[in-house]
This record gives structure tokens, sequence and C-alpha cells, in this order.
């Protein structure tokens, strides 16, 4: 087809004989849009899904779910009549994951399952109306479980009342169950939105406020875990309630707000705003956008483009780029007709942006899709006066579109490969939306020439803790060593529009604990190994007897309690052949650091242990004085005192321990002679045991607060032997009677010959 409405490269009536129709079947009440103006979203992880199309849908006065990029003809989208009642207006959806939709629908919140089955489920947990979802979705590794939570955590609200009359939801499963969301008590204004922006690791409240008939709007970053908040810079909104706000994919921090008088982007979340500018050209000399009626009524974005539609059927385009916020016009709808609705835009992939608009059929109740596709780079070149051109031929790096991780006091090491043209000047920079937490090193060395003669260069760059990185200030990241994310951008400095295809390299950065790290104990001499236990009987339910009073069952260390021998069956799945030890050596445990499957090092941080049946006959080698304490240490009896019922596992982590070898006026050296109970493979302290032959099986829990962030812990057991038995005799018992015969001894040795003396005297006066 072509109209000639539109400047399309390309023009097209889509529709499919009925084999070829979509997958959803009209079953129950048809759903609505209650928005002005349609409009189409797209899963941000298109990348992630077969060919690059990701899943879409339409949100208009039909709504319709593709799974095509709208290639077939589809029937409205439906929602079962049990579930809601007519008319069911659509306020907002959200794609989860990649196998649900979440959407609010005459208040409520609902999922559909379009993967493995087609199903739906109202969410619980939500007690009052709701019109607004948000999510941030993680792209760069679905399979990742810290990924796949960051797209799972959903946020549901009403906006437009008072935020101190406000409900607010929050989902962590993907909308399957809500909580309601603590309200910050200092908090004032009008609700506009909500985003959970994961790339600074807070969540972002935009507020509008208005004082002497002038509303201003800003938002308000805060954190749950560490109450941290601040505020962002206010800019003017007097059209507050028809404020549009577009969240971009790729984490980067991008937001883009616009009414029918402003259209501002902001690249860092919103911290900071500017307005857009527009390159001058022959077909609009004008510097800003469209305002008033004919202002902004749609936009689409991918992670680097956006583009915009006017009410005076203007098309623009930009890209993302955090130092240059310009757009050009690349077309406008030559038609004489005035239309209700803004048309609809969506990008098919970088640099192929599509109008869309369902056509209904006359022959069934399907819609066909007329779709007017537009070549940027195209257009881009038949623009007039001519757009600077490209600087840059290469920009590549092995680490685009990636996670990765940076556990505790480790590094990264990324390289790009950078070739400018000739007489560009060009030059990349580093970015990373997080600099609280994550701080880089870079330099830029000649690294060779192209095949063309060009210089090549090389761009080395080190990812490294903030906290210790001794580059920034100490009020610039936040107090305390803390855990988040951060988006690591590589791009060319004032690039332009014309880059199309010269994307900015990006990568995710977790200052989190790797999934695949652990700790394993280090057995070099084992029980089986010694001959002392089988294998075979070790895995056949194999059981032992704990005495009666060796243990508690409470972890308390009470001792003469009233029960039972335990009988405890032995795991040898989880534990394997105990280690061998001798009673009287002291004992320290030797843990073994993994990660991907692969030795890293031997653990070299504070760590604790417990006997996980409550055995209690073992001590510690050490005193609190002994291990050079300057505060009182921490040891399970204090732990416990914030129980209300003990736990061994979960009282004592690297969330809650202090070192006493740190200074403390709350916790001064008040008992230097108590045991003092953290092990450590380069200090003295070792675990001593009683006079008893049998089983432990040990937990260990290391709690050092900057070796890591993982929660690392694992169990071993050992098997201590060679204690004799203990004498059933009464020692000072007969202790007593071998003094009583000495002394009887002596007793007879003095008196014996004189009574035998006597005797011989007595018999010879009888004679």
């Amino acid at each position: 087809m072509n109209n000639g409405s539109w400047p399309c490269s390309r023009e097209r009536l889509v529709y499919s004989s009925q084999s070829f129709h979509s997958r959803i079947v009209a079953k129950g009440m048809q759903l609505l849009y209650r928005g002005a103006d349609p409009i189409v979203l797209q899963h941000p992880c298109g990348n992630n899904f077969v060919g690059g199309i990701s899943p879409a849908i339409y949100l208009g006065e039909k709504v319709f779910l593709s799974f095509d990029g709208f290639e077939s003809s589809l029937l409205p989208f439906t929602i079962p009549t049990t579930l809601a009642t007519a008319p069911a207006l659509v306020s907002s959806a959200i794609f989860v994951q990649a196998t649900r939709i979440v959407l609010a629908i005459n208040g409520k919140v609902f999922i559909y399952f379009y993967e493995p089955f087609d199903s739906w489920k109202q969410s619980e947990g939500i007690n009052s109306p709701v019109t607004e979802i948000t999510n941030s979705g993680c792209c760069y590794a679905p399979s990742d479980p810290n990924c796949n939570h960051i797209g799972s955590f959903v946020l549901a609200y009403d906006k437009g009342n008072l935020i101190s009359d406000s409900h607010i939801f929050f989902s962590e499963d993907g909308g399957y169950k809500f909580h309601a969301l603590p309200m910050i008590p200092f908090l004032s204004g009008t609700l506009v939105s909500i985003y959970n922006f994961i790339s600074i690791t807070k969540l972002g409240f935009l507020i509008s406020n208005t004082e002497a008939n002038m509303t201003t709007a800003n938002f308000l970053y805060y954190s749950i875990e560490n109450l941290y908040s601040y505020y962002g810079t206010q800019f003017d909104s007097n059209e507050v309630g028809e404020l549009m706000i577009t969240v971009p994919p790729g984490l980067r921090g991008f937001v883009i707000l616009w009414t029918k008088n402003m259209f501002l982007l902001s690249s860092n979340n919103g911290v900071t705003t500017e307005n857009v500018a527009v390159f001058p050209t022959e077909d609009y000399p004008n510097t800003s956008l469209p305002l008033h009626n004919q202002g902004v009524c749609n936009v689409a974005t991918t992670s680097s483009e956006v583009a915009a539609l006017t009410k005076n059927q203007k098309l623009f385009y930009g890209s993302l780029d955090i130092v240059f916020s310009k757009m050009v016009l690349i077309g406008d709808r030559n038609s004489s007709k005035i239309s209700t609705h803004c048309d609809v835009l969506m990008f098919d992939k970088t640099g192929l942006l599509t109008i869309l608009n369902p056509v209904p059929s006359n022959e069934s109740g399907f819609y066909n899709f007329h779709k007017c596709i537009i070549n940027l780079q195209d257009r881009l070149m038949n623009v007039r006066p001519h757009l600077p051109p490209c600087p840059v031929e290469i920009l590549s790096s092995d680490f685009h579109n990636k996670m990765y991780y940076i556990d505790m006091k480790q590094q990264l090491h990324f390289n790009v490969t950078f070739v400018p043209k000739p007489g560009s000047a060009a030059f990349p920079y580093v970015t990373l939306s997080n600099p609280q937490i994550l701080g880089f090193q870079a330099r830029i060395m000649q690294d060779g020439y192209t095949y063309d003669g060009n210089i090549k260069f090389s761009l080395q760059i080190i990812l490294l803790q903030q906290y210790v990185s001794d580059m920034a200030e100490a009020e610039l990241y936040e107090k305390g060593i803390s855990a988040g994310i951060s988006t690591l951008t590589v791009d060319i400095y004032n690039k332009g529009i014309f880059c199309i295809d010269m994307h900015p390299l990006t990568a995710l950065i977790a200052m989190q604990c790797p999934p695949t790290k652990h700790i394993r104990p280090f057995k070099n001499t084992t029980a089986c190994n010694k001959g002392l236990f089988n294998r075979t009987n070790l895995q056949d339910s194999f059981s032992y007897i704990i005495k009666q009073d060796v243990y508690d069952p409470e972890f308390l260390g009470r001792q003469h309690l009233d029960q039972k021998d335990r009988n405890v069956t032995y795991p040898y799945e989880l534990l394997g052949c105990p280690i061998l030890l001798y009673y009287d050596n002291p004992w320290l445990p030797t843990l073994e650091l993994w990660e991907n499957d692969k030795f890293v090092e031997y653990v070299s941080a504070d760590f604790v242990l417990f006997e996980t049946n409550g055995m209690h006959n073992y001590d510690y080698l050490l005193t609190a004085s002994e291990a050079k304490c300057i505060s009182q240490p921490q040891n399970w009896s204090t732990m416990f005192e914030w129980q209300l019922q003990p736990d061994p596992h979960t009282a004592w982590s690297r969330k809650n321990y202090k070192s006493c070898k740190v200074p403390s006026q709350v916790r001064p050296l008040e008992s230097p002679s108590i045991k003092y109970q953290i092990l450590n493979l380069n200090e003295e302290n070792r675990v001593v045991f009683s006079q008893y032959n049998g089983i432990y099986v040990f937990k260990v829990i290391v709690v050092d607060t900057i070796y890591s962030y993982c929660e690392l812990s694992t169990l071993l057991s050992v098997y201590v032997h060679g204690a004799l038995p203990k004498s059933q005799i009464n020692v000072a018992g007969m202790l007593i009677g071998i003094l009583i015969l000495i002394f009887g001894s002596i007793l007879m040795g003095y008196f014996f010959p004189k009574l035998l003396h006597l005797s011989e005297n007595a018999k010879m006066k009888s004679l």
C-alpha cells in the first residue's frame, strides 16, 4: 500500500489466513484502554526472544496481544467474565519475565499467563483501587536469579492523590502477591508515579507540589533497607495531571517526561532533567518541539533511541545520549484529515520505526494491521542541511549486554576497541549509573591500525568497589558497605543522531553475591580413609547416639537436663565422610572458597560455628584478652538475646557481626576472661574437645563483614576419637581409703612391736 500520508519506506496492510491467526482467542469480555491516546507496550527484552521479536500489547479502543510483531490478524484481547465487569478498562500493563502480563483493570490487578498456558489469575494482597503498575525489566541475563528478581519486583498504586493518602503496594514474585509499602512519614505532595530505579538501588517517587499557582515536580529517592533518601531537582509541570513518563529499557538511567507543553530528558533517573532541543532544518526551522495543542502525544523508545509524535502530525527522532539531547524532524503526515487520536509508534529493531493502526476486517471479527515502516537511516540522509556524520567507525567490546558480579574488594577488567574516523577527534567516555557504590579507572592507548590504515585505540577499564577505591569523597558513597547495582556505559562523546548503528556499549554490574560462590570444608584426613567407618554403612541410614548430658535441644548450652539420649541419622549425601580428629588436639576448620565449580582460595575471614544437634561439650582455646580484643566480643549467648526463640541459623551473620578488634564505647571490654568464639585461619583460636568419642555435625557461618556479600555457610562433620572411657571409681573416696591404710600401717608399725613386747613380758610373769 502507498497512500502518501507518511514518508514510509514500506507501507502495507498485514493480514493472515485463519490457519496463521494468533493463538489468542475471544473468550470473555473485551478489554478497553482508558488512556486518551493508544500506545504499544513491547517486552523490553526483545533480543532474548526467537528472531528478536518480543511480545507486544496494543492498548487502544481495542486491546491486542501479539507475539510476532503484529504480523498476523488478531482478535481483541479479552478477560473472563468471572473476573471483571463491563466495561473492562485497562489503565496500565507491564510484561514480567517471559511468561506473563500484569494488568490494572477496573482498579484491580490481574495476571495473564501466555506461557506455558493461557490462563488468568487475580493478584492477592491489594485491598484498595490501583490504576498504575510499574517494574524494571532486566534483559542482561535472563537465567540469572538476581536479574529475574529485578524484573519480578512490581509496584502498584493509584496516582493523583496526596501521597499521605495513597496506597502503594509491592510484589517480589512478579505480581502473585502484593504487600503494602511502608509509607515515608515526611513525604508531602501529590503522587504522580513510582519507579524502581534499580540502577541506583532506590525507589523513585515523582511528587508534585503547588505553591502560588505554580506547580513543580521532582523525584524523591528512597531506600527501604537503609532509610536513605534525597531529592532530585525540580521542574515546572503545570499540567501534572497530563504528565506522561517513559522509562526506556536497558536500566541505563534514562527517563522521558512530557506533556503538551514540555518534553524533558533525564539521563540519571530523574535526578536532573533538561529540555530536548531540535536541530533546525529546511522543513522545521524551529529549535524546540511544538507546544500547547500541537505538542507531543506519543513516544516510543529503545535502549538507545527515542521517537516522538506530535498532535500536529510531526515525527521527531533522536538518540539517547548522556551529553547530547537533540532531536530532528524526519517527516510529517501529508494529510488534511484531522485525526482524533494520536498514531501509535513502535520500534521493530534499531533504526526501523513503525506507525501502527488496527483495521477491522469486513469478513470476520479479526483485526488486520496497517503498518508504515520508516527506515530512519534513509530519512536522516535526506535531512537538509545535512546532519554531522558519525565520527566513529568501530566501537566494540565483549561485555555489551551482559551481566557481571563484583564481590567485596574485587575488580573487573574490560577492554573496548575504538576506531575514530580520521580527523574527527572523537573519543569514548565511561559513565556509571550508580557512582555511590561503584568506581572506575580508565585509560586509552593506541593499539595498532586497521586494514584501512586508521588508528585503532584500546580503552582499558577497571571497575572496583567505591568504598575501597580511594577515588571519591566520603560523602559520595553511602554509609556502610552496602550492595547494589549499576550500569556501565561506554559511548562516543557528542556522536550525534546519525550514529544509529553505533549503539552504546552497556553492561549490568551487580555488587552482590555471585550466585555460584560458596564455601566447602577442606578434608585432609577422614574417618573413612583410616578405616574407622565404611562409606557403604554411612550411606545405609547410619545412626548414632548422643548422650543426654552433652546436648541441649534449644542450643543454650544447658546441662543436667531431664531428657533422653538422642538418636541421630547421619546424612551422608550432605556431609560425606566425617573429618577424623584426635580429642586432645585443638582444631581449626579449614574452609575453601569456590565459584563456578573452581577453587578460588582458602577463606581467611572471621567465622563462627555451632553443633547442629545442640551438642555443647566443646570449648574454645583463647579468652577475649588472649585474642587481643579491645571491645567486648560477641558470643552465641549475646546473639541469642536478640531473638525471641533462639535460632543459631539466623542469630549470627555478617549483617550483625561486630569485631572485638575495633574499639567501641558501647561495648567496652568488661570480661577479658570470657571465651572468644570467633575463628579465623590467620589467628590462634581453636576448638577444644572434652573427653568424648563421637560424631559432631557443625554449621560454619562466615560473619566477616568485608569478606563477601554472600551469606557463606556450610556443614561439616567430624569424628572425635582417642578419649579413654571415664573411670567409675570415686577418686576422692579411694584417696581417703589409701590415706587411712597408710596411716593405719604407720600406727601398726609403731604399736605392734610394743604390743608384742608387752605380750612377751606377760608370758614371762605367768611362768
